[in-house]
């Protein structure tokens, strides 16, 4: 756990609240609060050691929004990914789905479900594949 707040910056967090202000979460989860938002989420990262074993580490889009306004250059998104991967180490591997490409567990229900809501039928390749396979896809396409 040590690793990932160190590697996220998350100790560095001054709880100003940006990255609350940006994250689309509030958009789609109607039961938003301080609990499920970036600086809820970080603070009890620091404050306590079992956070990978709950469901809200699945409910982020890994957007990045919050970083990219942090004064402080926390990465919201690595702290969830390293949460996320915490858990699938520890079993408790919730909500995942795994990329068709790698067979790398990626995003969760919850976002899989708000993106295919708004997105409807044009979601299926996103859906189906992590972001390094995306990455990579792309790259080839435009080479």
């Amino acid at each position: 756990m040590e690793a990932i707040l160190t590697a996220s910056g998350a100790r560095g967090c001054i709880e100003c609240g940006k990255c609350v202000a940006v994250c689309p979460m509030g958009e789609m989860y109607p039961n938003f609060g301080w609990e499920m938002s970036p600086r809820g989420i970080i603070r009890r990262a620091v404050t306590q050691d079992d956070l990978y074993q709950e469901p809200v580490i699945w409910c982020c889009t890994g957007c990045n929004a919050g970083t990219e306004v942090c004064p402080e250059g926390v990465s919201c998104r690595d702290l969830i990914r390293g949460l996320r991967c915490l858990a699938i180490e520890m079993g408790i591997q919730q909500q995942t789905r795994n990329c068709t490409i790698c067979g790398a567990p990626f995003v969760s229900g919850p976002v899989v479900a708000f993106v295919r809501e708004r997105l409807g039928h044009h979601t299926r390749d996103y859906m189906d594949t992590c972001h390094l396979c995306r990455q990579r896809q792309y790259a080839q396409r435009n080479a």
